[in-house]
């Protein structure tokens, strides 16, 4: 087997024959061409790329055989220095439901990986099921959506905006990196199906190209649109349009003169869904199905590889910010609703079918501990600790487990805290494995102050654990926090997890 051939470990997918991905080749046209008869009604545009994505000299086309027969294909395509863009997986009909698109996404990766990206990205239809599964079980994260809507061309009155030159290239950067458009689209603008980052030298690069348009027609841009060809149909697409809501109605279509001059009969807008869709509809692209494309990139942004997952940091957040959280959804439907609501049913509604009522689970999950407890102060030194744990650190009810008179906290899979009533404390124990953070003379206020030495650091003079005794209202400020400072440190060390 050659380095460009990759065959996957043998299952489930055996029973289709010899299954393998390799580069493609010029005799797997007709074949790929066939399967594409059966692909979105006869409508696919491999036919259209195929013979130029096979002769590009950066990325790769590969092929998807079983027994040697082409029966699917995928591209890497290079979009800039580092920027990496995957399209075109198609896989025939008859081999659907096999887990065989899931094992041709894993060769593009690879692929992908001989690139040395610093983004690797690819869009697709919101109703692509499979394909959106693939993405959120392999780290790519949606950064964004967008309406495609297109628009008849008319030889109409001139074009009103200018079209920028390098002399506007800054004022021109400035504008774009401070949009609406630019936060909401994630950095990225649609030239049809493809979805280039705004860098600056891409803006650049567009300028030159005669692609800008900006108001007003003299001085700095009051309002911006960015356009493009497509490289399958080549077709005028309006990738990016920001400014106020008349300029943005005159760029839409300035846009359509421009196409019309060029000899098209239709443009097309590729926009993130709500005001800008809204107003680029209303100047004339109003061609409109439910069609909408999501745009996904490899990898959380702001998280670096081995701190604690996006997900978990999300959802801590969330759990430590949920009554804030309820405030702004109840305000916003009340807001927004079509008749008058009473904000507390709004609020209600959004604990019942938005958020996951973190206080309800917890209430249910402590309840026994709780009633075990002798003493007001041993359940308002509970309640602190909980309570804290939760609206603090976000360590609520799914990272908990009770039983009648303990509470273990995991954290990054492991057990971060135990807190223990006996007949007249509460112990909290806290550690080890997330850092030795507590110094060997620390000041908590407690009944006791347990430092483990079995876990000291001896370079640092610090230990990753410590057991406290609290037996005083007043005990719950030295509880919180030792609680804060461990999970300083487990923020501090997650990368060596």
């Amino acid at each position: 087997m050659t380095k460009k051939e990759s065959r996957p470990p043998q299952g489930p997918t055996s029973q289709v024959g010899d299954f393998r991905v390799r580069r493609a080749r010029p005799a797997d046209r007709d074949a790929i061409f066939e399967m594409s008869k059966h692909i979105w009604g006869g409508n696919d545009y491999m036919p259209l790329v195929w013979d130029k994505w096979l002769n590009e000299k950066t990325g790769a086309l590969l092929t998807a055989t079983v027994d040697g027969r082409p029966v699917g294909t995928t591209k890497v395509t290079l979009l800039s220095t580092g920027e990496v863009w995957l399209e075109g997986l198609r896989l025939h009909p008859d081999y659907h439901g096999l887990g065989l698109s899931k094992l041709i996404h894993k060769a593009t990766f690879r692929e992908a990986a001989r690139l040395k990206p610093r983004s690797v990205r690819y869009a697709t239809w919101i109703g692509n099921e499979a394909s959106r599964r693939i993405a959120e079980k392999n780290d790519f994260w949606q950064i964004a959506r967008a309406g495609w809507m297109w628009g008849k061309t008319a030889r109409r009155s001139p074009v009103r905006s200018r079209v920028a030159t390098v002399k506007d290239l800054d004022s021109v950067v400035r504008f774009i990196h401070g949009s609406d458009c630019y936060e909401a689209m994630g950095g990225v603008a649609g030239s049809g199906w493809t979805f280039h980052q705004l860098s600056r030298r891409r803006i650049r690069h567009l300028i030159t190209h005669g692609r800008v348009l900006v108001l007003p027609r003299r001085g700095a841009p009051r309002s911006v649109a960015i356009y493009d060809t497509g490289k399958v149909d080549d077709e005028v697409c309006l990738g990016f349009a920001d400014g106020t809501g008349e300029d943005i109605a005159t760029l839409a279509r300035d846009v359509l003169r421009i196409a019309a001059e060029t000899g098209r009969e239709k443009a097309s807008a590729m926009l993130p869904m709500g005001r800008l869709v809204e107003l680029v509809h209303a100047a004339g692209f109003n061609e409109w199905q439910p069609v909408r494309a999501v745009v996904y990139e490899l990898g959380a942004r702001g998280i670096r590889s081995g701190d604690e997952k996006l997900e978990g940091v999300l959802n801590r957040t969330l759990q430590a910010n949920e009554s804030d959280l309820l405030d702004v959804f109840a305000d916003f439907l009340v807001e927004r609703a079509p008749v008058s609501l009473a904000r507390e049913n709004a609020r209600d509604f959004v604990a019942r079918h938005l958020l996951p009522d973190t206080d309800r689970q917890l209430v249910g999950l402590t309840r026994n501990v709780f009633h075990s407890l002798r003493g007001e102060t041993l359940h308002t030194i509970m309640r602190g600790i909980v309570d804290h744990l939760q609206t603090r650190h976000g360590l609520a009810a799914d990272a908990m487990t009770a039983s009648k008179s303990r509470i273990t906290v995991k954290h990054l899979g492991r057990r971060i805290a135990v807190v223990r009533a006996t007949p007249t404390a509460i112990e909290l124990t806290l550690g080890p494995r997330f850092g030795a953070c507590f110094s060997r003379d620390i000041k908590l206020r407690a009944e006791e102050v347990h430092v483990d030495k079995k876990t000291l650091d001896r370079t640092s003079g610090r230990s990753e654990s410590v057991r406290l005794v609290l037996t005083e209202e007043a005990h719950i400020a030295g509880a919180t926090r030792a609680i804060d400072i461990i999970m300083k440190s487990a923020a501090g060390r997650a990368a060596g997890r």
